[in-house]
């Protein structure tokens, strides 16, 4: 890839307004997944229940020029096996 356009790339990690592009991306992986009719998530539900409320899940967004381009959704996990945390999501990138 140009170096140029590394240079133009940033991760961050999403806030409270970002919630209609992460909802967005959700259904968007859905579609793509062939799976878009068991999506129920809503933005409330994001917001209260998962992400930045209950903080039961984390959401970084990658943005190229400025742009989001993708999102990684992630949680915690400890294995009682392991006796360790891990973490655990899906992530997309659209171009």
């Amino acid at each position: 890839m140009n170096q140029n356009r590394m240079d133009n790339f940033t991760i961050r990690f999403a806030s409270p307004g970002d919630t209609p592009l992460i909802l967005y991306f959700i259904k968007a992986l859905a579609e793509y997944e062939k799976m878009a009719d068991q999506v129920i998530a809503t933005e409330s539900i994001l917001l209260r229940e998962w992400l930045f409320e209950k903080k039961a899940a984390e959401v970084l967004i990658g943005e190229l020029d400025g742009n989001p381009i993708g999102f990684a959704l992630f949680f915690h996990n400890f294995s009682t096996f392991l006796s360790c945390r891990h973490l655990s999501g899906r992530s997309i990138r659209f171009a």
